[in-house]
């Protein structure tokens, strides 16, 4: 999940113009939705590095869904549902999984 979160918010950092399409209610063309969109990707980016360093996995995990639920209902109302409605639906939830799971070290027992 860190590398999916790293992937896309670096992904919106090196190319937020790609990803303007996406902010509702506002012009795609405009600096404010270039600017929410670097945002954007430097959450995920900040997340996804906390995720792969082991960086409070609970807290990191949780904090993902909320961002991730609101990337669900925002792109379902604006457009309905679609593939990528699905694959961000599917990243929630795993992110749901990892902030509800019993984070225990493997254990060998014999």
């Amino acid at each position: 999940m860190g590398l999916v979160l790293l992937w896309f918010g670096l992904h919106e950092l090196f190319q937020p113009s790609l990803w303007t399409g996406y902010v509702p209610v506002i012009s795609q063309t405009s600096h404010l939705a270039v600017a929410l969109v670097l945002v954007h990707g430097w959450m995920l980016t900040v997340l996804g590095i906390a995720l792969l360093l082991g960086i409070a996995p609970q807290l990191v995990a949780g904090i993902s869904a909320l961002l991730l639920l609101e990337i669900v209902f925002s792109l379902t109302f604006s457009g309905g549902l679609s593939d990528i409605v699905a694959r961000d639906l599917g990243v929630f939830g795993l992110a749901v999984a990892v902030f509800a799971g019993n984070h225990q070290k493997l254990v060998l027992r014999g």
